[in-house]
């Protein structure tokens, strides 16, 4: 990624943000901003776009609200942390208000069969019920950001296996099934492997199998989506 599509991300993730009357960009991206040109910057930069631009589409058909936290206010956490002390938000459709979700980053869920052991997704969709220390049976869809740096590279099978084995430990091979309405993005309701590179379309049959999705050139430019699985 050249420096100045690096911009254009920063610039697309911070106009996204800009959702309360200030007119400023909230949260993360301002923790982000003076780390990204480093590859951990421009990693949660991108994951952070992702989030933003998923929920930018779902505010057709639902209420947004970012939930602060008490200790952070309306900051994301910048690496895998609990869910307590961090902000999150809270979508409620307009027209069923019964039809709502949690929408966190970087959350880990611990497994309720090992709670010691605790999965991280980039973003969980959650049961409006969710607590502070969710486990798997609150979770119902979730997905991964996966940035290159050159958009002509793909996803690799590690990183498509290692997706799985999450969606297998968090047992949300139901997502596709859920009440979750999307707009113009409807093809994402499914657990998401979201790059700005390329998919691996050999891989087709192992994700339908898998009950995910490679979604590529899922970018700031406004390329077209490419979706395997």
């Amino acid at each position: 990624m050249t420096s100045a599509e690096l911009r254009q991300l920063k610039n697309a993730t911070e106009k996204l943000t800009k959702w309360e009357s200030s007119g400023k960009a909230f949260g993360h991206y301002q923790v982000l901003e003076p780390n990204a040109t480093n590859t951990a910057g421009a990693d949660r930069i991108y994951e952070y776009y992702c989030l933003m631009k998923i929920l930018n589409d779902l505010k057709a058909n639902y209420t947004v609200i970012l939930k602060p936290s008490i200790r952070a206010g309306n900051i994301f956490p910048g690496r895998p942390a609990n869910k307590v002390g961090w902000a999150y938000f809270v979508i409620e459709n307009k027209k069923d208000k019964t039809n709502k979700f949690q929408v966190c980053y970087g959350t880990k869920i611990k497994l309720s069969t090992a709670p010691k052991t605790k999965i991280a997704p980039d973003i969980t969709f959650q049961k409006s019920s969710s607590t502070n220390d969710p486990d798997e049976t609150m979770v119902e869809l979730i997905m991964d950001a996966k940035f290159k740096y050159n958009a002509d590279h793909a996803l690799t099978i590690e990183q498509i296996h290692a997706f799985i084995q999450r969606v297998n430990a968090l047992q949300t091979t139901g997502a596709g099934t859920i009440n979750l309405v999307f707009n113009s993005l409807s093809s994402l309701k499914s657990n998401c492997l979201l790059t700005n590179g390329c998919t691996v379309d050999r891989h087709q049959q192992y994700c339908v199998n898998s009950k995910i999705k490679q979604v590529g050139r899922f970018d700031a430019k406004g390329s077209p989506i490419h979706i395997i699985g």
